[in-house]
């Protein structure tokens, strides 16, 4: 919930995911091993979630509309879309474009919270356990095909 005592903290994540996204582009750091790089991403889907829910508690709520559970279920899958490896091969080639994949997570994030904060009352933390799980998952090679496969 949007407080006026946790307006800090939420300000602080943010600084914390502008820093993620764009201190190593500014700096021309290259890209951690890929499990890091996982754990990354689930840390952008989690802040970007935890504002959606922050938000959304403020906002009129109109709980179980099908709508905001099948955008719930999208951005979920888009959160695991954007991590497959495949597709780091071709934006590694362009810091913009890396860049911009990183906010692609913080951006999945936020709706994918409100999202499923709008469904009802407290999926939004079970939504942001499932993509931190994914993350975590993924960081430790889980769903991708051992090395020379």
């Amino acid at each position: 919930m949007m407080t006026r005592r946790n307006v800090p903290w939420l300000g602080l994540l943010v600084v914390a995911m502008a820093a993620d996204i764009l201190v190593p582009a500014a700096l021309g750091i290259g890209d951690p091993p890929l499990g890091l790089h996982h754990l990354e991403h689930a840390f952008l889907l989690f802040g970007g979630g935890v504002l959606g829910i922050a938000y959304v508690r403020r906002s009129p709520r109109e709980w179980g509309d099908p709508l905001w559970l099948f955008a719930t279920i999208l951005l979920g899958a888009a959160g695991l879309v954007l991590m497959v490896p495949e597709l780091y091969s071709r934006v590694d080639a362009y810091p913009v474009l890396h860049t911009l994949l990183h906010v692609g997570f913080a951006v999945v994030g936020y709706f994918g919270g409100y999202a499923a904060e709008r469904y009802s009352p407290r999926s939004g933390i079970a939504w942001l356990l499932m993509v931190v799980m994914t993350g975590a998952l993924t960081a430790t090679g889980f769903g991708a095909p051992p090395p020379g496969v």
